[in-house]
This record gives structure tokens, C-alpha cells and sequence, in this order.
């Protein structure tokens, strides 16, 4: 239980000692201390919730008893939080926060860029007990926007800050993750659906590519690969025999450093290999013999590994994604019209966000799916971790459910209608139930290539 305690005056006087010439009391013996006069008059003394003894003191003995209150009901609730620890600033708290996280390194460099510039610049001096209100979250994230920052964007940066926070309440620094008020609204964008490329789009993409890297464009497509596990795709990644490719590894950019890593979310996958494809990566291999490639494997300070690599630059280096994209991507974009030619003057090409490498993999989707294949074997072959994401990433796409409901309908009436007739007039016993036709089988999207 809190007490309130008068620091200039004692408790138990002796009854010889003088009274203070200042304060008097009809109650009590007024008798000086030696801190009278000197910092604040009232103290609030209690034991927190680990048992050990604090003190905070105030002006005014309501304040103190005010304060008496709340620690009470803190302590019974749990929810305490001992204040000098609140008045560390933000910017220090986060940065202990980014030293005990154990992402990724890439991930490791994202957050401390983002802490930095978007969380640190505009909430890092104030004290953690000052974000307790929602208001001032609410008024950084109207900052983030009017700094013209994109709303997904704007997503990302307060989700580390609410790991952040919820760190702290955690640690007992603050009692509630203010980021989790329902006063704490988000921005909302329209979501762009993903208009997948046609197939006259993607052959002439992967044909305007240097012819060395054109396998790789296909098997982008005809596998649904990211650029990076494109870069990293080797030698004993294939299995002609089975007609499988293993995506086992990807290259990625640790700053400005190049390594292997696992793909996106360490998620190994096993992808069918059409017949086709698998002639292309023959054909590839025969006349662009593939080239052992060491980097160090997660981090630039890690242990050194070596693949034979299918796909390489002009110095027999993995593929530098900035380089490519700005370079041998942009051209083809160029030579299949996509973009304009660089114009006289401009030092670049017109950009082209929604034109990426990614864009093969989005074809390769919309191909599967529009050949009726499930999305849990359309998730697991693109490295999802979870087929609800591809449902909602990809679920425009899909054959239109009132099509196929109309269509099934009028098949059930023909085929009713049909059989009556044929029974009438030519005596035949009703079908038996429980047959169908065999579902048509998914064109891949290596056939679809080829067509």
C-alpha cells in the first residue's frame, strides 16, 4: 500500500524538539527536517510489484495523494510501470530494441533505416511516458502523410513502431501499446488489383532480353521464380530425370554486398519442370556453360559458399538486381514497348514499378489459374507461406464464380432435358449416377510460352 509521507516535517518527533517557525498543525508537532524548504514537500513511499521500496514526490499532498491511489490500483492490477524508466527517450529505447532483434540481416538493415529516418527523427526525444496518449500517435502518422509517404508504406513504419512499444509494455515501461487505441486510424488506399501481362507481353519481354539471360525470363515465368532465386538458380537445382526444380537459394543484397541466402521467408520449395523448359535449360547450359559463383551465405561476414550458377553478368559474377533492372530489364521493356526509348538528354529510362521482373511471376499465376489448378498447389509452388495470401493476392483472377454457376445450371437442365428425350424415344435406362468426364488438364505456363 502507497503512503504519503511529509518530507520537510518529521513523523515522530521528540516532544523536546522545537517546531517549525513556518507550519503549524492543530494535529501534530510540527518539527523541521533537514530537507525543509528544499525540493518537494510531499513523498509518496511504496513497494513495487518486484518488491522493492520506491519514492516519488510532489508539491501538493493532494497531488501525493492522487498519486498513492493510482500505484495502489497499478499494483493490484499489475499493470505498474516504474516511472523513472518511462523517461528514457524513444530514440534510446528503439535503438536497444533494433540490438536485440534477431531478424535478418537485410531486414536488420531495413529496420534501423526506418527507425532512423521515419520513427527516431519525429518521436525520438520524447520520454516512452509521453506516448502513453493515442493523440500523439495519431498526429505522427498525419505527419508520415504529409510528408507524401505512400500508404503502404506508411503501414510498415508503424508496425515497427507498435513492436517497439509493445516491447515496452513488455519490459514494464509503459501499461498499454498506444498503437493498439481504437482512436489510432491507419490511412486507406484503394488496393491495386495485379493486371497480370498477356502472353504476346511476356514472350516479347523474355525475347528482348539478353540472350543469355533469355532461359532465365522463362524459367521466371514458366516456374514462377523471384529475380533473386533466378540469380541464385543452379546446377544441382534440377531434376530432369523428375521433372522438378528445387528453389533452394536466392541472391540478395545486403546493403550494397551480394549473398546466398534462403528464399523469401526460408521457404524451400519443389516446382514441376515442363518438358519444354526443360529442353531451354539444356539448350541454356550447352551454350552458356554455368560458373562456380561463391558469396557468403547470409551475411556478408558469413561462411563462404559455392553453387554453379546458370545465370551470370559479364564478368561471371552473380547478377547485381540494381544493375539488371536499371540496364538489361529496362531494354527489354523498351524493345517489347512497354516503355518509351530514352529520351535525348534523359540520363534514364522511364520507370516502371508495375513493370518489374516481378510481372513473370504474376503471368506465371494467372496462367495456373485460369487452367483451373488450386490455389494450395498454386501457393505452395510460389513459396507462400500461407494459401490465404494467395487467394487474396490473385483471387480477381479466377474464373468468374457467377459463369460457372449459370453455366453448370444450364448443362444440369440440357443434360435433364436431353435425357428424357433420349428415354422417350428410344427407350434407354436412365444414366447412372456418380460419373463424370475427367477434368481438362492446366496448360503450364511453359506450353503457353511455347504456343
Amino acid at each position: 500500500m502507497a503512503d504519503v509521507y511529509d518530507r520537510w516535517h518529521k513523523s515522530h518527533p521528540k516532544p523536546t524538539e522545537a517546531e517549525c517557525g513556518e507550519h503549524k498543525s492543530r494535529t501534530r508537532q510540527m518539527v523541521p527536517t533537514a530537507d525543509h524548504g528544499i525540493g518537494k514537500r510531499w513523498q509518496v513511499r511504496y513497494r513495487d510489484l518486484d518488491g522493492h521500496q520506491r519514492k516519488e514526490n510532489f508539491h501538493t499532498k493532494a497531488e501525493a495523494d492522487n498519486r498513492a491511489a493510482e500505484v495502489d490500483v497499478e499494483i493490484r492490477r499489475g499493470s505498474y510501470v516504474v516511472p523513472a524508466e518511462t523517461k528514457q527517450t524513444l530514440g534510446a529505447y528503439a535503438q536497444k530494441w533494433l540490438d536485440a532483434n534477431s531478424v535478418g540481416p537485410t531486414t536488420a538493415l531495413r529496420y534501423e533505416a526506418t527507425v532512423r529516418n521515419h520513427i527516431v527523427e519525429h518521436l525520438g526525444r520524447r520520454e516512452l511516458r509521453s506516448l502513453n496518449q493515442p493523440s500523439v500517435i495519431q498526429g505522427w502518422i498525419r505527419t508520415l502523410q504529409d510528408a507524401g509517404l505512400e500508404v503502404s508504406m506508411i503501414e510498415g513504419i508503424f508496425d515497427i513502431l507498435s513492436s517497439i512499444l509493445g516491447s515496452a509494455v513488455e519490459d514494464g515501461l509503459l501499461p498499454k501499446n498506444p498503437c493498439k487505441a481504437k482512436s489510432v486510424k491507419l490511412p486507406t488506399a484503394t488496393k491495386k488489383k495485379i493486371i497480370p501481362w498477356p502472353l504476346e507481353r511476356v514472350r516479347a519481354v523474355i525475347t528482348g532480353l539478353p540472350q543469355c539471360f533469355q532461359a532465365g525470363g522463362k524459367l521466371a515465368f514458366g516456374c514462377g521464380l523471384r529475380q533473386g532465386e533466378v540469380f541464385g538458380f543452379a546446377v544441382e537445382d534440377i531434376d530432369f530425370k523428375g521433372g522438378w526444380i528445387h528453389v533452394n537459394r536466392q541472391v540478395r543484397l545486403v546493403g550494397t554486398k551480394p549473398v546466398f541466402a534462403l528464399p523469401k521467408g526460408n521457404r524451400i520449395r519443389s516446382v514441376p519442370l515442363s518438358a519444354h523448359l526443360a529442353d531451354v535449360l539444356k539448350a541454356h547450359m550447352k551454350e552458356f556453360p554455368p560458373v562456380d559463383v561463391t558469396l557468403p551465405w547470409t551475411k556478408p561476414n558469413g561462411e563462404p559458399k559455392t553453387f554453379r550458377l546458370l545465370f551470370v553478368d559479364k564478368k561471371k559474377r552473380a547478377d547485381n538486381r540494381s544493375v539488371f533492372n536499371m540496364g538489361a530489364w529496362k531494354r527489354a521493356l523498351v524493345a517489347a514497348g512497354v516503355i518509351p526509348p530514352r529520351e535525348r538528354g534523359a540520363r534514364y529510362l522511364q520507370a516502371a514499378p508495375e513493370d518489374g521482373m516481378h510481372a513473370l511471376r504474376h503471368a506465371y499465376a494467372s496462367v495456373l489459374l485460369d487452367a483451373g489448378e488450386s490455389i494450395k498447389a498454386l501457393s505452395e509452388y510460389l513459396g507462400h507461406s500461407d494459401p490465404g495470401f494467395t487467394l487474396r493476392t490473385y483471387t480477381h483472377l479466377l474464373p468468374s464464380s457467377e459463369s460457372r454457376t449459370r453455366k453448370a445450371i444450364n448443362d444440369a437442365f440440357t443434360e435433364t432435358e436431353a435425357g428424357e428425350g433420349e428415354a422417350e424415344d428410344n427407350g434407354d435406362p436412365p444414366a447412372t449416377e456418380g460419373t463424370s468426364a475427367p477434368p481438362a488438364k492446366p496448360m503450364c505456363p511453359q506450353c503457353a510460352l511455347a504456343a
